[in-house]
């Protein structure tokens, strides 16, 4: 077993994850968790009701954990779950109507809605820079859970964009892992050939999509300018502009016009999607990290009948970057038990649970901490950690997740030819213009 050192970005594994499994996401009317009132947290959060919403990877990492933080405490954490374009629909309503849970699961940077720069900005999350665990928030995730000198977030993971691949699948078409564009083009010729889907493109609501630009991005964008941001920011370029940013998507057109996507792409729910890879229908699936244990759950083989790559975007591999993203928790200003949901965070923090989340859920840990996971299901692009070749998924630092929503809701007309890149692009320019919400 590899033992990488601490660092922000990576993480090292063996497994702590001992508590028995317990199925929290419950489904309420609906429309998502609705906070009816529990425990007020009065004797210092060790007893009394801790109300959460997060989303559906979430819960799965949080399980074990709950778990052992009830029978330690002898308290009550009520979980409800959704996917994530349903819980940031759902959040922004539960907010303004009072009725959100004590612990909620907020997005990076301004990046949505419900980002933790966007609720920050309005106080509707509570300060939590007096916790302990502030210490160990490596600087890139600090930048993204810090607004106006408060930390408002907690970081429970890191999470990474990856191509996961069936093992099987790629043996018998004779495939090689790609390391480069022209590489990847080759394997999914071969793919194509031997009647399979070389890519699984699950694109219904865009959620997915959204993968592919920021992968793209972290090694066209990023890698060759880090500055974008800035001078996006300061008007001196702009998506439309930028032949990075058209390139970025000129990359997945091409894949697209080829057709090496899914028939039906746009009609496909990410479940559907991940099924088809361990069927053996569809060769790779590129995914967020933490969804990982779904795609293994479809598959009789689990965990070893699938591997991952990082995405290549040039011909040159050791210029490939991943993208990266922590994934938060934060407490409601308004939360009726703020005082447990703080204990329940600093109880995540331990290092030994940083480091269980991390290895149940296949990802970075979301602190840095020295940790050390049984899984090796991101070895393959640990290299690439170890040397820095990493960046943040491109719309943390985008002044709206207006601009995201653009990007995924047009991103599909565009997908089935109704726009051109050119009109897709100025419709985010015109969403960026308008600055933050």
């Amino acid at each position: 077993m590899s033992k990488h050192s601490e660092n922000p970005t990576r993480g090292t594994r063996t497994a702590r994850t001992a508590a028995a499994t317990l199925v929290l996401a419950t489904t309420l009317a609906g429309c998502g968790f609705v906070n009816t009132g529990g425990g007020d947290g009065s004797d210092g959060g060790t007893s009394g009701t801790v109300t959460a919403y997060v989303n559906t990877e979430q819960s799965a990492g949080l399980a074990p954990l709950v778990e052992a933080f009830e029978q330690e405490t002898g308290s009550t954490v009520d979980v409800s779950s959704a996917t994530t374009d349903e819980l940031n629909q759902q959040l922004r309503v539960q907010l303004t109507s009072g009725t959100a849970a004590d612990l909620i699961r907020v997005s990076p940077g301004s990046s949505s809605p419900v980002a933790a720069g966007v609720l920050g900005r309005a106080d509707e999350l509570a300060d939590l820079s007096d916790a302990g665990w502030v210490a160990e928030l490596s600087e890139d995730t600090r930048s993204l859970a810090e607004v106006e000198g408060e930390v408002v977030a907690f970081p429970v993971s890191r999470n990474a964009i990856v191509m996961a691949y069936n093992r099987e699948v790629f043996a018998r078409a004779g495939v090689e892992v790609p390391t480069t564009w022209s590489e990847l083009l080759t394997a999914c010729e071969q793919l194509s050939a031997a009647g399979v889907t070389p890519i699984s493109t699950p694109f219904q609501g865009g959620i997915y999509l959204q993968f592919w630009v920021y992968a793209l991005a972290a090694t066209l964008v990023y890698a060759e300018n880090p500055e974008i941001d800035a001078q996006m920011a300061a008007g001196e370029t702009s998506f439309v502009s930028d032949a990075r940013w058209n390139e970025t998507f000129a990359r997945i057109a091409q894949l697209n016009d080829a057709g090496y996507f899914s028939d039906g792409m746009l009609g496909i729910p990410p479940d559907q999607g991940l099924q088809s890879v361990a069927t053996g229908e569809s060769a790779m699936v590129l995914l967020v990290s933490a969804g990982l244990p779904q795609l293994y759950g479809y598959a009789e083989g689990g965990e070893e009948a699938f591997d991952v790559f990082a995405l290549p975007a040039n011909e040159d591999a050791s210029s490939t970057h991943v993208a990266i993203a922590p994934d938060f928790l934060a407490v409601n200003a308004e939360a009726e038990n703020p005082e447990g949901a703080r204990a329940f965070l600093d109880f995540l923090a331990r290092p030994e649970n940083v480091e269980a989340y991390a290895d149940e859920m296949g990802v970075l840990p979301g602190l840095a901490v020295d940790a050390e996971l049984s899984s090796d299901a991101l070895e393959p692009i640990m290299p690439m950690f170890d040397s820095g070749r990493t960046a943040g998924y491109a719309n943390y630092l985008w002044p709206n997740g207006d601009v995201q929503q653009t990007m995924l809701q047009s991103g599909q007309e565009w997908l089935d030819g109704t726009i051109d890149t050119p009109a897709l692009l100025e419709q985010m320019d015109a969403e960026y213009a308008r600055g933050t919400s």
